[in-house]
């Protein structure tokens, strides 16, 4: 459901093709929002068909023409109620976290590998998007109102991170103090 409203904000801020709103995804949105293109390209046909978008076909020369897509104003109504619903917390499906918890179920040497590799592309992520940040804020842009949401959603999930990489460095330096948790049936 939110990819239709990614691709309608993203297109909303200029109109682009499929191609260019996966390019568009891949540099700023990734980190909150993700999808292949044959998603884009099935969400684009459906939000032309519900009217939220308008498509031009742009000629090319030694190449098929490029679809180029533009809201319409009652895609631009659909966005801005969305964007107005009240903020709550998303039902969240994490395979990682699931993975974690039953941690136990497998030979614990192989587990705290999988945490070591897990806690060094979670600094890797925390170091692309801290580089992306400083990238963003170097160049502020023309509409300073959409910069800063903008920066608040990035800043929000290089915090997560630095979270995510304590709580793992944590475990790793109280590996033998498993009691200082609670039994889940107690």
């Amino acid at each position: 459901m939110s990819l239709r409203f990614a691709l309608l904000g993203l297109i909303s801020m200029k109109p682009a093709s499929g191609y260019d709103l996966k390019q568009t995804i891949e540099r700023s949105i990734n980190f909150i929002w993700n999808a292949t293109s044959p998603q884009i390209y099935n969400t684009l046909r459906k939000l032309r068909e519900d009217g939220y978008i308008s498509t031009q076909d742009l000629p090319q020369k030694g190449k098929p023409d490029k679809q180029i897509h533009s809201i319409t104003p009652s895609g631009r109504e659909a966005l801005e109620a969305f964007v107005s619903e009240p903020i709550r917390s998303s039902v969240t499906r994490d395979e990682v976290l699931l993975r974690i918890f039953l941690g136990n179920f497998t030979d614990s040497a192989a587990m705290r590998r999988e945490l070591r590799s897990y806690l060094e592309r979670v600094r890797e992520e925390r170091s692309f998007l801290e580089s992306v940040e400083a990238r963003v804020s170097s160049h502020p842009g023309p509409n300073r109102e959409a910069r800063r949401y903008q920066l608040l959603s990035l800043r929000i999930k290089v915090a997560q991170s630095r979270a995510t990489e304590r709580e793992l460095i944590a475990f790793f330096e109280d590996e033998t103090s498993p009691s200082a948790f609670l039994p889940i049936d107690g």
